[in-house]
């Protein structure tokens, strides 16, 4: 009995660190030991549409400040395509 719980005691540690349903980016984070990004797409795209107006054309996870993030690209009220980068820490639009 003793060497099965010791077996199991050996690799809980590494099936916390890294879970097989996450995104291969929160996989390499936990491994890492950083934090994950506070803000989520969903929030960053709905900021800048609250920001900007218009709709959003395309949302994908981008390195912002040296922070996780998001890289937004919309189409403003006004028919202008303007890219913007969210800090996935602060919520910074810059």
């Amino acid at each position: 009995m003793k060497p099965l719980f010791l077996i199991a005691a050996l690799l809980l540690p590494t099936a916390a660190a890294a879970e097989p349903w996450q995104h291969p980016a929160q996989r390499q984070q936990a491994e890492n030991g950083r934090s994950q990004a506070r803000i989520t797409m969903s929030d960053a795209m709905a900021m800048v549409q609250r920001t900007f107006g218009g709709r959003v054309i395309q949302a994908q996870p981008a390195r912002v400040s040296g922070h996780e993030g998001y890289r937004i690209k919309i189409l403003t009220a006004r028919g202008e395509v303007r890219v913007v980068h969210v800090d996935g820490e602060t919520g910074e639009i810059q």
